[in-house]
């Protein structure tokens, strides 16, 4: 299946989707989403995400910043134990210093009461790597945060919260090593009625944090899909995946940052801080940071809103570009390699012909073009050749030819085909009200051999004609969209067809009898379509006009 449709209706709601000024620009769609537990993008809250461990050469110096916070606060635990006269204690603790833990060496960050403010502030790229399925397409779509810096929005997104940093440490027998050592076998007692658990303990520190993020894109994919069957077919979005692309950057913010806990006092408050400023810039947190923001929007109910709310502005957009008038139970024959999104979209339009609330409701067109105007058209001269008028040879001809009623017409669903090229559609006139095409000309009837000519007057109906249109459209969206005419045939039964020609000088009975003979009637039908093959490119323009406008107009809210 070729994937040319779903592009062009893609680009021309991207621009859309991108545009403030639009009913479809997505931040607007993203505050709107909400869970049936009433979880929303405005903002999105979460009430726990462990990072896990931080590794590496950071983590080491993390953990190995938090021993030495803590043996300060040891040290004041244990001059606390002297001078209350707790027995069994050495005289001092040069013996000892602490250590991360040989079993436990890394720090654990995990933030609770999660608040992410800003994810709304986004906007789409391309739609790439279209592929076709069964009943439509996946492809991909590149969502970039922080996309705007008005309407209310900021160029970034916050994540604020409350932190808890663990590690665990150890009190090992000095020096310390280059390797973690494990804990001291040497037994101090009394000190755990001053918070210490000698010679283990895992210790916290906790407060409040505020990053800023920058660089936040997401790669969402997705299907588009015809469902249902006849006339109940819709299109269906489903988000299908939310997956992070490259590395976000975060900036803490110190000013926010506090920092509490059991052991942490103001002697070693600042070494805590560089901790856990350390600790939230580690790439692991970064990583996990990233990832747990990717968890939380590819949850199942978070995509389940995200395909309902790209669903119904889909269908937004289709009802008010073609109406809700109801589909063709009958799909027809599309050509090879069309499948069931582009018949359904394809007979979005035919319903479209057939609904009276329409932008493309064929009289609605024919009467709302002015340039060049459809209804009457006119039509320069039609040369209906000699003719033989009581003997004598006469040339008729038409000037200054206007073709009334057009606008009297009909496309019913079962005359408009899928085709490799194209549409190919035939007009019915005459089939609404009953109006007949009338066609008016001044007439100019010039004798063969001595030139003189007598001017006269044509009035013409035809009862219920019809033109077949063989329809092209190019251009990469709606705005640009270009119909052209591959095709134009006028069909008319001679027997509905009455020319009536009034010349002064001439009889109107003997006139009308020559001039409604199969051969005249053939000439002035042949007249007529080559008339109108030669307004073919000024009738594809008031046709590109009129879809362009009522798409712009629709789509505008």
């Amino acid at each position: 299946m070729t994937t040319a449709l779903v592009d062009f209706v893609y680009a021309t709601m991207h621009k859309r989707v991108n545009d403030p000024d639009s009913p479809y620009w997505l931040p607007k769609i993203l505050e709107q989403i909400r869970t049936p537990d009433d979880h929303t993008l405005s903002p999105l809250t979460v009430d726990q995400w462990a990072l896990g461990a931080l590794t590496g050469d950071q983590g080491v110096f993390i953990a190995d910043t938090i021993a030495d916070a803590w043996w300060i606060f040891v040290k004041r635990a244990f001059k606390k134990a002297k001078d209350a006269g707790v027995s069994g204690l050495p005289a001092n603790l040069n013996a000892f210093i602490s250590q991360r833990s040989n079993t436990d060496q890394y720090p654990t960050l995990a933030l609770n009461g999660v608040t992410v403010a800003g994810l709304p502030n986004a906007a789409v790229g391309d739609l790439t790597g279209l592929t076709p399925t069964e009943n439509g397409y996946r492809g991909t779509i590149r969502v970039t945060t922080a996309a705007y810096d008005s309407h209310g929005y900021q160029p970034q997104i916050t994540i604020t919260g409350k932190y808890q940093l663990d590690q665990h440490v150890v009190v090992i027998d000095a020096p310390r090593a280059s390797d973690v050592k494990p804990p001291t076998q040497v037994v101090l007692k009394g000190l755990d009625a001053y918070g210490v658990d000698w010679p283990s303990q895992g210790i916290e520190g906790r407060g409040q944090f505020l990053f800023t993020v920058t660089g936040l894109v997401f790669d969402v994919q997705l299907s588009i899909e015809a469902t249902g069957t006849g006339a109940g077919r819709t299109a269906k979005v489903t988000v299908e995946s939310v997956a992070t692309v490259g590395t976000p950057s975060f900036t803490l913010d110190k000013d926010h940052l506090t920092i509490e806990g059991d052991t942490v006092s103001d002697l070693n408050k600042q070494i805590w801080i560089q901790s856990a400023v350390a600790a939230f810039n580690t790439p692991d947190a970064a990583k996990a940071l990233t990832a747990k923001l990717a968890d939380a929007l590819n949850a199942d109910d978070f995509r389940t809103q995200f395909s309902g709310s790209v669903t119904e502005q889909l269908d937004k957009a289709l009802d008010s570009v073609f109406g809700t008038g109801t589909l063709p139970a009958d799909s027809g024959q599309p050509p090879a390699g069309d499948g069931p999104l582009e018949v359904y979209l394809f007979d979005r339009v035919r319903a479209s012909l057939n609904d009276t609330g329409s932008g493309f409701y064929p009289p609605t067109v024919v009467t709302s073009s002015s340039d060049p105007k459809l209804d009457p058209l006119a039509i320069d001269t039609i040369d209906l050749g000699d003719q033989q008028v009581m003997g004598v040879p006469v040339n008729f001809k038409l000037n200054d030819v206007t073709v009334g009623g057009i606008s009297d017409v009909l496309v019913p669903a079962g005359d408009a085909a899928l085709v490799a090229e194209g549409v190919d559609a035939t007009l019915r006139f005459g089939r609404i009200s009953g109006t007949p095409i009338t066609v008016k000309a001044a007439v100019v009837a010039t004798f063969v051999k001595s030139g003189d000519h007598l001017d006269g007057t044509m009035s013409t109906t035809a009862q219920q004609p019809s033109v077949a249109l063989g329809l092209s459209f190019s251009g990469p969206d709606a705005d640009s969209l270009t119909i052209g005419l591959r095709s134009l045939a006028v069909d008319v039964d001679p027997a509905r067809l009455d020319i009536s020609v009034h010349v002064e000088g001439l009889p109107d009975d003997a006139l009308h009898k020559i001039l409604n003979t199969a051969e005249i009637k053939a000439g002035f039908i042949k007249g007529i379509q080559d008339g109108a093959a030669q307004r073919k490119d000024d009738i594809a323009k008031a046709l590109t006009d009129n879809a362009r406008k009522v798409i712009a107009e629709k789509l505008s809210g």
